[in-house]
This record gives structure tokens, C-alpha cells and sequence, in this order.
């Protein structure tokens, strides 16, 4: 009967502006909840009845249903906080977290309410920890798979291997040293090997570690100091002794500056294979020549020498590794660097072509025939100097900030180094590349992490499991990870949270509308009833 057709009716309407009522009702309450994503709903007719009519047949509507319920993953306002860890996607994707309790459970999220808990994650409220990459420190780009972010609370220690010492030595100054090296007994020979100075005439000749003060203020026209650490992080005090010198060869007289690298006599635990130290020479790392042209720039490092093992007398002397035309030779045979005592070659340069001095702060134990203890070889301290100049294959290089020779005062215009003490995590900072930086009490700027952001083709589809987490659906398909900002994925506003998208303008107006036409729908009910009623009166 058409009446209580139409009581159903009704009440399918009012069934469905019930749940979007509900709906509006969850949108007002997470009005301040962290990147809540309000819902939409949407209504459709149900499937008609025909019936019969005096033209044909015809459909009778049989009221109305909900066809759709989904989030709307519009972007939301942003919060600034003082909290680091507070972070916010500006664009599309989630934050991905997993539960550490059980194998397997990854949720998203767009609430970047982020902390450090006591293990050192990144975790949310509810204890799921953050994922993302590690960054390598060499390169700066992630590497490995996407695992839990742990944020390192202390720095490991870093043993020094580049030295930046930049000076400016005064032209001016009288050169009161004359190093000879011609005649039948030359007072001082550079050889491949050793030198031979027997007067004591330069600054190698005069170092003499057996004296309380192993060069003389009066040896040397200028020195600087910087400290450098070993693989402990422990501190060790370098110094870089300079004087001005003429060189007089065969080919004629060379204005030079010697100069010296030196540590504490003390801190030099190289010895000899009969466990002896190098007496008079503890402390010297590196001693060579510096030729300077008319512009004040270096022009070669003349007679640089470095102390190596010696494999056929069993003891440390000195190897030369830039010879007297300026040119950087291949380290002899029997130096240690090309020796079974080290797996790896050490050449006269490093990495960035300057010249390398080795230092032994810890103590290697060295033993003859090759029947060296492996594990001291990590001992082995080679370290670059680099005063400005740099190798080129064919001729020294200057750089934007190097060592002259002017005529003006001593000074160190600039000095650095790349070693590093222990330290502890002092605070941490993200960037919007999602790239999570540590900083550390020993000066150390780490770049430590990666957030990964994914996304999904029909995010729409993805399921509520609530505490602001998602849930991958077969109707969501698969999430796509990425870096920040590639991809087609949003970037990280750091020090944000993500506001609710619900506007409460729009909520209300369609609380209205849901409510008017509630009372609609419940008018077409008592009409009905009054109807019905009138109908039934028709027997009295």
C-alpha cells in the first residue's frame, strides 16, 4: 500500500541524515585535533519500484541511502611550535610508523607530533617509531633500507686527517741561514731516505727532542700551534716552526722557508723494531721547503720528508716524498707505507693532493719479517697538511685561501682541522627536506636522518584505525615511499603541526541542512500516520 511505502520512506531518510548528522558531529569534535582529515558524505536513491499506471509502467522511489563516506585529504593549517621534532607535511603523502611490538605493522599518519623517547627514537603519542633512512656522513645521501629513526645521543670520536694551516710569513725578514749543498762534503745532502746535516744548520737538524725545549726561540722566525685529536679523541698539540733560509745548489741560491711539523716529543710513541724511540727526533712529523714567487705564492715545496719505517734497518727514518724540483715522488720500497706492515699504500699526497706527514700517538708495535700485531695497524695516523696548495699532476696549485709570503707581519690568517673529541647530543633540528641534523657538545653538525613520506593512488580508501593513523587497504593499493619533496610527495615544515582541514562554517551549514531535512522527513512520517489513521477511521 502507497502510505506505508512512504513511512519507509521516511524513514530512510531519516536513517541517512542521521549518519551524515554523525558525521558532522565527528568533524566538529576533532575540530582541534592534529592533522584530522574531515569526512564527506554523500546520499543516493535507492533502487525504484515499478508500478503500474494509467500510461504504463512507472517508477516509484523508495527513499534515500548513503552512497559515500571518505575522507578529504586537503592540506591543513600550520602550527609553529619550539618543539624540533614537531614536523608537518606541506603537500601530499604520510608519515610512516610502525609498531615496534609486533612484525609487520606499519601505519600512516599526517600527525607529525613527534618526540625522543628513552631508547633514542623518534616515536609518536602512542609509542610507534617514526621510519625513515639513515644519511651517510661522506656523502650526505641516505643509504639502506627504510627502518626506525634513532637519533644518537652521544658522538663517537674522530681521528684528524687533513690540517688546514694558512699563514702569512714576512718577507722582510732577514735570511741569516744558508743551507749548502754543493761541494765534495756538502754540509747538508738531501737524499731519498735521509738527510745529512751534521752542523745543524736546518730547523730538522736543530730539533733535538732530548732538551727540555727542542728548538730554540732563536732556531726558528715563526711558529703557529693547533690541536688535532687521535682515534680515542684524545688532543695533541701540533706545531708548524718556519724560518727563512737561503738553499744554494748547483744550479744557484733559492730563497726558501723551512718548515717543521712537530708534536710533544712525549705524545711520539714510534719506536724502532729493538723497541727503542727516535731519541733526538721524537716529536718531528714532517719537515720540507717552501719556494715562494714574486707574488708571494708558493711555487714548489721543495725536500719535503716524513718519518716511515725502513724496512732494511728495522727502524723509523726519514722518507722524502716531494723532491728538491718540487715534485711528489712515490715513496721508496722498503718505506712502510709499501711495506707487509700496512695493507694500503700511503703516497706522498692524500686524497686532495696535499702532502701527508704520519703520526703515532697511540703506540704501534712493530716487529721485523712482516710479524706485525694487525690490529695495531689502526694506530696509523696519516694526516694531509695543507697550506693553501694543492698538486695538480704537474705543478702546485694555489687556493682562494693559502699561505703568502708578503711583506707584512707573521700571523696564522686561518687554521682547522678535522678531528673531532667525544661528544654528547645537545639538540637537533629538521629541515624541509625532512633531513634531521644532530648537534653534538664537541662541534660536531651531523646529518643523521631521512624522514620517508609514502603515498597511495586513493588515499581516500585508506582505513581509520584511529590515534590519527591510516591503515593500507587493497582499494588504497600499495604506498609509494619517497624522499621528501620528490616524487610528487610534500616537503617537511619543521617545527609544525599540521591543523584539522574541518571548516566550521561549512560543518554548521550543513548541520542546518541535515536538520532541516530531518524534520522533513519526519513530517512525511506523520502525515502518514495521520493518513493511515484516517483510513482506519473509515470503519467507524
Amino acid at each position: 500500500m502507497g502510505l506505508t511505502d512512504a513511512l519507509f520512506t521516511g524513514t530512510s531518510g531519516l536513517r541517512s541524515l542521521g549518519h551524515g548528522m554523525s558525521v558532522v558531529g565527528d568533524n566538529v569534535a576533532n575540530l582541534n585535533t592534529t592533522a584530522f582529515k574531515g569526512s564527506r558524505v554523500s546520499f543516493s536513491d535507492i533502487m525504484a519500484q515499478s508500478i503500474n499506471t494509467a500510461s504504463g509502467s512507472g517508477q516509484l522511489g523508495r527513499g534515500a541511502t548513503l552512497q559515500a563516506l571518505y575522507p578529504i585529504f586537503t592540506q591543513g593549517s600550520f602550527e609553529s611550535t619550539a618543539n624540533p621534532t614537531d614536523l608537518a607535511i606541506a603537500g601530499n603523502g604520510f608519515f610512516i610508523v610502525a609498531d615496534p611490538r609486533t612484525t609487520g605493522r606499519v601505519f600512516y599518519t599526517r600527525d607529525g607530533q613527534f618526540m625522543i623517547d628513552k631508547e633514542g627514537y623518534l616515536v609518536n603519542a602512542a609509542g610507534l617509531r617514526v621510519q625513515g633512512w639513515r644519511i651517510d656522513e661522506a656523502t650526505g645521501d641516505i643509504t639502506g633500507a627504510i627502518t626506525d629513526i634513532r637519533i644518537d645521543r652521544s658522538s663517537p670520536p674522530v681521528k684528524t686527517s687533513l690540517v688546514d694551516v694558512i699563514t702569512n710569513l714576512n718577507a722582510e725578514v732577514e735570511r741569516n741561514v744558508t743551507i749548502n749543498t754543493t761541494g765534495t762534503s756538502p754540509p747538508v745532502t738531501f737524499g731519498d731516505n735521509y738527510i745529512t746535516d751534521t752542523n745543524k744548520v736546518t730547523l730538522w737538524g736543530k730539533w733535538d727532542a732530548t732538551l727540555a725545549t727542542p728548538l730554540a726561540t732563536t732556531d726558528y722566525d715563526y711558529r703557529t700551534s693547533l690541536y688535532i685529536y687521535d682515534s680515542l679523541g684524545t688532543p695533541h698539540e701540533i706545531t708548524v716552526y718556519y724560518k727563512a733560509a737561503n738553499l744554494v745548489t748547483t744550479n744557484g741560491t733559492t730563497p726558501v722557508y723551512e718548515f717543521l711539523v712537530t708534536c710533544n716529543p712525549n705524545e711520539d710513541l714510534r719506536k724502532n723494531a729493538d723497541g727503542t724511540d727516535l731519541s733526538e727526533k721524537k716529536g718531528v712529523l714532517m719537515y720540507g721547503m717552501l719556494e715562494f714567487d714574486t707574488q708571494g705564492n708558493v711555487k714548489n715545496f721543495l725536500n719535503v720528508y716524513r718519518y716511515g719505517w725502513y724496512a732494511t734497518n728495522n727502524q723509523y727514518q726519514l722518507v722524502r716524498i716531494v723532491n728538491d724540483s718540487g715534485i711528489p715522488q712515490v715513496p721508496p720500497n722498503d718505506d712502510f707505507a709499501n711495506s707487509t706492515y700496512f695493507s694500503t699504500t700511503i703516497g706522498a699526497l692524500g686524497a686532495n693532493s696535499y702532502p701527508i706527514f704520519i703520526a703515532d700517538f697511540l703506540g704501534i708495535k712493530v716487529a721485523p719479517n712482516g710479524n706485525e700485531d694487525p690490529a695495531a695497524t689502526l694506530n696509523l695516523q696519516p694526516i694531509e697538511l695543507n697550506f693553501g696548495y694543492y698538486y695538480d699532476g704537474t705543478s702546485w696549485r694555489s687556493e682562494t685561501v693559502r699561505t703568502t709570503q708578503y711583506s707584512a707581519p707573521f700571523a696564522t690568517l686561518f687554521y682547522d682541522q678535522n678531528g673531532y673529541g667525544p661528544g654528547t647530543l645537545e639538540s637537533i633540528a629538521a629541515d624541509n627536506e625532512g633531513r634531521i641534523t644532530g648537534y653534538y657538545s664537541n662541534g660536531r653538525v651531523i646529518p643523521l636522518w631521512m624522514v620517508a613520506l609514502a603515498n597511495f593512488n586513493a588515499p581516500e580508501r585508506l582505513q581509520k584505525v584511529g590515534g590519527n593513523l591510516f591503515k593500507e587497504t587493497t582499494h588504497s593499493g600499495p604506498p609509494v615511499t619517497g624522499k621528501p619533496g620528490t616524487n610528487g610527495l610534500g616537503t617537511i615544515a619543521p617545527n609544525s603541526i599540521e591543523q584539522s582541514n574541518v571548516d566550521l562554517g561549512e560543518q554548521f551549514v550543513k548541520m542546518i541542512i541535515f536538520q532541516r531535512g530531518f524534520q522533513a522527513d519526519a513530517r512525511i512520517i506523520t502525515v502518514s500516520d495521520s493518513m493511515l489513521e484516517e483510513l482506519i477511521n473509515l470503519k467507524r
